[in-house]
């Protein structure tokens, strides 16, 4: 069984109560409880500050952007061109796919301006945070075995459906602005909201009652558990609890990106774990082990991406001066290009038919 094992696997510094369980890990439990539970607690501590105190929410914006927005995007052509031989396979992706986006995100804005783009967004990071959450606990499923007890077109609609609640949610309760930008989401009926969080609550209960006689059998998949849990939590909270959507938006976003930031190192690590490789010298020696390499690691996404925004953004601003444009800001539709950018490679670049390594990494979904 892949990554599994017996009780008696148990670290002697886990909880030694579970009478019967299969780890799961996707790395290693020190790794994937950091992934699991510490991400998830940094993000409730970043939002949860600007619920207490709501003028938090701009350096809390800021820090999140600059930490792990940035070169959380950045991360992501480590994968999309970090040998050569991905280079060739996602050239129609690295050349041709930006100025499209480019062109259709100024098409947006021209017909419906800055709150058009604002809603374009909510949209897209929903879909695409959601759809990672999906891609990982899939990873979860593959590590414990493929789980052949749980359906997994009913853990799918099971996942889905708290975030589909809670957009269901949000677009019931109107909010007038959205990250200091006007936003105008499609009405819906309070009776559908209720409706949704009862199938929901439907569809979790009967989750957990699975999951209680998975752990009387003795083959609770501790990995994929925990982070199920974690995914409902999240949600619950960022587009649920919390009241304002931009401190929800916060939640959101801060758990997906380091939780991004953290699996494409994963991958990149067990991708060169053979050491060193002369076509991909700098991005295989930062990806070896150590936790001083992780740190550089991140350092170098860092360090790549902060220049890299500042420089497009302060060219765009220079560039709406020159044009003398206040209708649409150029740094807006500039920003929002490698966002959906990255939505939409992500979509290709981490599918197993695109990964012929799938069977080295374990990774691909």
């Amino acid at each position: 069984m892949a990554n599994g094992g017996p009780a008696g696997w148990l670290p002697g510094w886990l909880p030694g109560w579970l009478p019967g369980w299969l780890p799961g890990w996707l790395k290693d439990p020190l790794f994937d409880l950091c992934f699991v539970v510490g991400i998830a607690l940094l993000a409730l501590l970043m939002a949860g500050a600007t619920v207490i105190s709501p003028v938090l929410m701009l350096p809390m914006l800021a820090a999140h952007t600059w930490l792990f927005g940035y070169d959380h995007l950045v991360s992501t052509y480590t994968k999309l061109a970090g040998r050569p031989e991905d280079r060739a396979r996602h050239r129609h992706l690295i050349l041709y796919l930006p100025p499209v986006v480019l062109a259709g995100l100024y098409l947006v804005g021209r017909t419906s301006g800055a709150t058009g783009l604002y809603v374009l967004y909510f949209f897209g990071q929903f879909w695409h945070t959601v759809r990672q959450s999906w891609g990982i606990a899939q990873q979860y499923r593959q590590r414990a075995g493929g789980l052949p007890w749980d359906p997994e077109r009913l853990s799918e609609v099971t996942l889905w459906s708290v975030p589909l609640w809670g957009f269901l949610h949000r677009c019931a309760q109107q909010p007038e602005e959205f990250l200091y930008q006007r936003i105008s989401l499609p009405p819906v009926p309070v009776p559908v909201v209720h409706a949704a969080g009862l199938l929901s609550a439907a569809l979790w209960l009967y989750w957990l009652s699975t999951r209680a006689v998975a752990l009387r059998r003795g083959q609770l998949p501790l990995g994929h558990t925990l982070y199920m849990i974690s995914h409902l939590l999240i949600y619950l909270g960022g587009y649920v609890l919390i009241e304002d959507i931009g401190s929800g938006w916060l939640l959101v976003n801060v758990w997906h990106n380091v939780q991004y930031l953290a699996f494409v190192w994963m991958y990149n690590r067990r991708r060169f774990a053979s050491g060193v490789v002369a076509d991909s010298r700098a991005l295989s020696w930062l990806s070896q082990p150590g936790a001083k390499r992780a740190v550089l690691y991140f350092l170098t996404c860092l360090g790549i991406a902060t220049p890299m925004y500042y420089f497009l953004l302060q060219a765009s601003a220079r560039l709406d001066e020159l044009l003398k444009n206040t209708a649409l800001p150029t740094i807006l539709v500039v920003s929002l290009t490698f966002t959906v950018h990255h939505y939409l490679v992500d979509g290709v670049i981490w599918k197993r038919r695109n990964n012929p390594a799938v069977a080295e990494t374990g990774l691909s979904s």
